[in-house]
C-alpha cells in the first residue's frame, strides 16, 4: 500500500472525523499506563515536556479573531498546538519503554491530525480569504520549517504587531496549563502503575 492510500482514503477520513481525536487520546492514555514497562525515562520526559511547552507557547499567540495568528510558533508551522500534542504523546510513550506502542501511536496520531487539519483547511479559506491561501504557501502545515519567514511577509497576512507578542493572558484564556497538567498526569500515572506492578511482582 502506498502513502496515498493512507493520506487520501475516504474511509479513514470518515473514521477520523468529528471528536475522534479525543476518543483516541483516551484510548492512548489507557494503553500507555497499562503497557508501561519502566519508570519514565529522562529522555522521554524531556520530549514530552517540550511538546507541553510548545502548546503553552502557542497558546500565548492564538487570537481567535477575524485575522490569522502568525506570531511565535505560527510562523514556523500552521498547527503548533497539534504538533505539541503529537510530541507530548510520542515522548510519553517512549519514556516508559514501549517502543512498539510509540510507533503505532505516532502513525495513528499523524493520520488523525492529517485528516483533522485537512478538514479545517477546507473551511478556513471562506473565513480568512486570500491571506489564508498566502499563509498556506508560506508556512508548512505540520512539521515546522527551519527558518522564519520575513517579518514583512507575515505582516501581509496580519499587520497587527501585537499578534507577534506572547501574552500570558491569552495563554490562560486558551487553557495553556491543560498541557502542563496532562504532562504531570501522564508521568505520575505511569510511575504509579509501574510501582504497583513491581509491588505485585508482575514481570514488566
Amino acid at each position: 500500500m502506498t502513502a496515498d492510500f493512507f493520506l487520501n482514503n475516504d474511509k479513514l477520513r470518515t473514521f477520523f472525523s468529528g471528536r475522534r481525536r479525543f476518543q483516541i487520546a483516551w484510548v492512548f492514555a489507557v494503553l500507555l499506563i497499562v503497557f508501561a514497562k519502566q519508570y519514565p525515562s529522562p529522555l522521554g520526559m524531556l520530549i514530552c515536556a517540550m511538546g507541553a511547552l510548545l502548546r503553552v507557547y502557542a497558546s500565548g499567540f492564538l487570537r481567535k479573531e477575524s485575522r490569522l495568528t502568525v506570531g511565535g510558533p505560527y510562523a514556523y508551522t500552521r498547527n503548533p498546538l497539534y504538533l505539541g500534542t503529537f510530541i507530548m504523546a510520542f515522548g510519553a510513550v517512549l519514556s516508559v519503554g514501549t517502543v512498539f506502542l510509540a510507533l503505532i501511536m505516532g502513525a495513528v496520531f499523524f493520520l488523525n491530525y492529517h485528516y483533522v487539519i485537512e478538514n479545517e483547511e477546507r473551511k478556513l479559506p471562506s473565513v480568512f480569504g486570500e491571506p489564508y491561501i498566502f499563509y498556506c504557501a508560506l508556512v508548512p502545515r505540520f512539521f515546522p520549517r527551519l527558518g522564519r519567514p520575513p517579518q514583512a511577509e507575515l505582516e501581509k497576512i496580519n499587520p497587527d504587531l501585537h499578534g507577534f507578542e506572547f501574552s500570558s493572558h491569552l495563554a490562560s484564556d486558551n487553557k495553556a496549563m491543560e498541557a502542563v497538567y496532562s504532562f504531570f498526569g501522564i508521568i505520575i500515572g505511569c510511575s504509579l502503575l509501574v510501582w504497583i506492578k513491581h509491588q505485585l511482582g508482575f514481570s514488566i
